[in-house]
C-alpha cells in the first residue's frame, strides 16, 4: 500500500479506536495490531503516541480548514458573509467533532508536544481569518495579529459553551459573529 494510503488507513484505525475504546487504549502497538500492520509500520508513521494524537488532531482540523475554504469561495461576497461562515464554520467545528476530539485534545494536553503544536493551530487559524477578512476589511497594524487571536480566544470559548449545553449553537454563532464584527468595526477608526 502507499505510504499516504497507509496513513489515512492508521488514522481512520486510530480515529476508531479512539471512537470505540477511548484514548487510553490508543498506543501504536495496538492501533498496528488494529490495522494489521507491524508495529514498525505504526512507528515509521508517527515516532510516538502524542505524534499520532497530534496527526489525528491535525487531520480533522485539516478537513475542517478545506470545508471553509470552500464555504468562502463560494458564499463570500460581503464581510457579514465571510463572519458568518467563519463563526458557524468554527462552532460547527467543535459540535461536529464529537467526544473523541475532545479525547484526543484531553490526552495531548498532557504533552510536552502539545503546546507548540496548539500554538501552531491558533497561528494558522489567524491567518486564514485574516486572509479571508482582509478582502472586506482593513486590519490594522500592528495589532490586527492580537486582534485576529482575541476572536479567536472568543471563538474558543462560545464553542466549548455551546458543545457543552450552556449555550444553544444559534446563540455562540450570533454572539462570535457580533464579537468579530464589533471588533473589526472599532479596529477601522
Amino acid at each position: 500500500m502507499p505510504k499516504e494510503q497507509r496513513r489515512t488507513q492508521l488514522l481512520e484505525t486510530a480515529s476508531a479506536i479512539v471512537r470505540a475504546q477511548g484514548t487510553d487504549a490508543l498506543t501504536l502497538a495496538h492501533l498496528a495490531e488494529q490495522a494489521g500492520v507491524t508495529k514498525p509500520i505504526a512507528y515509521e508513521h508517527f515516532g510516538t503516541r502524542a505524534g499520532l494524537l497530534i496527526a489525528l488532531y491535525r487531520d480533522y482540523d485539516d478537513r475542517q480548514a478545506k470545508a471553509v475554504q470552500a464555504a468562502l469561495e463560494a458564499q463570500a461576497r460581503t464581510l457579514e458573509d465571510v463572519v458568518a461562515i467563519l463563526s458557524a464554520a468554527y462552532v460547527d467545528c467543535v459540535l461536529t467533532a464529537g467526544p473523541e476530539f475532545g479525547a484526543i485534545a484531553a490526552a495531548l494536553s498532557a504533552s510536552e508536544e502539545m503546546e507548540g503544536f496548539r500554538d501552531s493551530l491558533r497561528e494558522g487559524y489567524v491567518d486564514l481569518y485574516g486572509e479571508a477578512l482582509s478582502r472586506f476589511a482593513d486590519l490594522p497594524r500592528p495589532g490586527g495579529r492580537a486582534l485576529l487571536l482575541g476572536i479567536i480566544g472568543a471563538a474558543d470559548a462560545l464553542s466549548q459553551a455551546a458543545a457543552n449545553g450552556r449555550m444553544p449553537r444559534a446563540d455562540a454563532i450570533d454572539a462570535l459573529s457580533q464579537i468579530m464584527l464589533g471588533a473589526l468595526l472599532i479596529a477601522r477608526r
